[in-house]
């Protein structure tokens, strides 16, 4: 085992099975048909991690599609049996690579659909991305970007939140709000970047600009038992949605500005129990949520 497999990948804490119940499959069937991917012939995937995008995508394209597929993390560009196996099976043409998203190693016009899932927001000069994107798109190609609003969880309600106090609610927005602010001073990117992309788009020029917003939620009630749930409540008994092993909160805090920082303390003290109360509720089956989201698939056209 080399040694790129044994670290963990950017992202990995939310690669969870759960990641493969984001999408309905008649939401996507018809996105599919509208945007005629059947015609399309090549695709690169940019920032594909473990390919959870890439294997969504590729039923959709032409059958002899020629697939690429690029990360800028070692452990997902040097080490992904997972999907070479999935292009092995399919006997498809597929090209894995390391590659920055700011920095694509691609002469111009080399693509008809340059796509990406969950990866601007993380970037900390998403515009040179989709400059990126745009330029190694041939002319007429399609541009599909999936990005989200995270913030909105924040006011997303709970069988746990239902009754909380409108100052509760404020501290858990507020806090919310300086972690964002302190990951875009780090260059971590912004959590909720999918509201400003159909802008990004038209700044770049692109034409026959849609946005889409993705019908699903996983719903969470007792006994959670169809397969989404299971995944999702394991996902988030091992802490991967809400924890990250390599940044804290308290970093954020920190990069936002020292005056936030008696906030931090504050709210520490006051919801240290909230992640086990969440927990707990679940393991008494006395937890639920409508688990609505907004995830938004902005198209545009070079």
């Amino acid at each position: 085992m080399n040694n790129y497999s044994k670290h963990k990948g950017h992202s990995e804490d939310f690669f969870g099975d759960y990641r493969d119940f984001w999408w309905n499959k008649a939401f996507l069937d018809l996105t599919a048909r509208r945007l005629q991917l059947k015609k399309i012939g090549s695709m690169l995937d940019v920032g594909c991690g473990k390919g959870h995008w890439t294997r969504i995508m590729v039923p959709y394209l032409s059958e002899d599609a020629e697939i690429t597929a690029v990360d800028n993390d070692k452990k997902w560009h040097l080490s992904n049996p997972e999907l070479e196996f999935y292009f092995k099976n399919r006997q498809q043409n597929f090209t894995l690579m390391g590659a920055d998203a700011q920095d694509l190693p691609f002469p111009d016009h080399s693509f008809e659909l340059v796509t990406c899932q969950t990866v601007l927001i993380h970037l900390p000069e998403p515009n040179k991305a989709l400059k990126e994107m745009k330029r190694v798109l041939k002319k007429g190609g399609l541009l599909l970007c999936v990005e989200p609003n995270n913030i909105v969880q924040s006011l997303v309600k709970n069988s746990l939140s239902k009754n909380d106090s409108l100052e509760e609610t404020l501290d858990h927005i507020k806090y919310r709000l300086i972690i964002e602010k302190g990951k875009r001073k780090l260059g971590r990117g912004d959590n909720s970047l999918g509201d400003l992309l159909p802008g990004m788009f038209a700044m770049e020029d692109l034409k026959d600009i849609e946005v889409r917003l993705s019908d699903k939620a996983i719903a969470m009630y007792p006994p959670y038992d169809t397969k989404e749930q299971v995944a999702t409540v394991k996902q988030w008994m091992s802490g991967g949605s809400w924890k990250s092993e390599t940044q804290k909160d308290i970093d954020f805090f920190s990069a936002a500005g020292e005056e936030y920082m008696p906030f931090y303390f504050e709210y520490q003290e006051r919801y240290k129990s909230r992640d086990e109360h969440i927990i707990g509720a679940l393991q008494r089956e006395q937890y639920h949520a409508a688990g609505g989201s907004l995830m938004y698939l902005v198209s545009g056209r070079k």
